[in-house]
């Protein structure tokens, strides 16, 4: 049993690219994205994909993403860009994987 509290948020404008947090796992993170898609969907990525196959991810970890600030200051978050290395100096950093259908 594991004790991971993984989080999912959709980047993409058509369900196709996730950052998910609280796993050091790509496994874990290709199995959040599809319950996550199926959950707010109803259908599977293969349908949203009109694939005839398992749709397989591109995933890659890293450990310097950033949420960048949008311009509303009562809510950082709305409008707020992922950002990583450089362009997230000063800001708090977290690990996560990148899933891109």
């Amino acid at each position: 049993m594991t004790n991971e509290n993984i989080t999912v948020q959709d980047l993409g404008e058509d369900t196709d690219l996730f950052i998910v947090t609280g796993t050091t796992d790509a496994h874990s993170a290709d199995e959040a994205v599809r319950t996550y898609v199926e959950q707010l969907t109803g259908e599977t990525i293969e349908t949203l994909q009109d694939a005839d196959d398992l749709v397989e991810f591109r995933i890659s970890y890293r450990t310097d993403w950033a949420w960048m600030p949008g311009p509303n200051a009562e809510d950082p978050m709305d409008g707020a860009t992922l950002v990583r290395e450089e362009r997230g100096k000063g800001l708090q950093r977290f690990a996560g994987f990148m899933v891109q259908a």
